[in-house]
């Protein structure tokens, strides 16, 4: 027959000990990893919504300049077309 051995108290108090650390450990290693990635994702909505607005300025822009509208802002900046430009428009209408 085989000799069969029961866990102690003594042995389940222990084992109780050593995964409650294991949980902990991947606890902690799980809220490092998904710390990082949801930075990096925060950063990339970041950088593509400045994309995006700046994109948007430069089209607007970029039309305005088009139709011989100068007075126009970039970011709430005013922008004045060079005399080359505007001389072109008077030229041009």
């Amino acid at each position: 027959m085989a000799n069969v051995e029961a866990l102690s108290s003594g042995d389940i108090t222990k084992v109780g000990v050593i995964v409650i650390v294991a949980l902990v450990l991947v606890g902690a290693l799980l809220s490092i990893v998904i710390t990082a990635i949801v930075g990096r994702i925060i950063i990339l909505v970041v950088v593509v919504v400045a994309g995006v607005l700046v994109w948007q300025q430069r089209t607007h822009v970029k039309d305005q300049i088009e139709n011989c509208k100068f007075s126009t802002t970039f970011f709430g900046v005013h922008l004045d077309a060079p005399d080359s430009v505007k001389q072109t428009c008077r030229n041009n209408s």
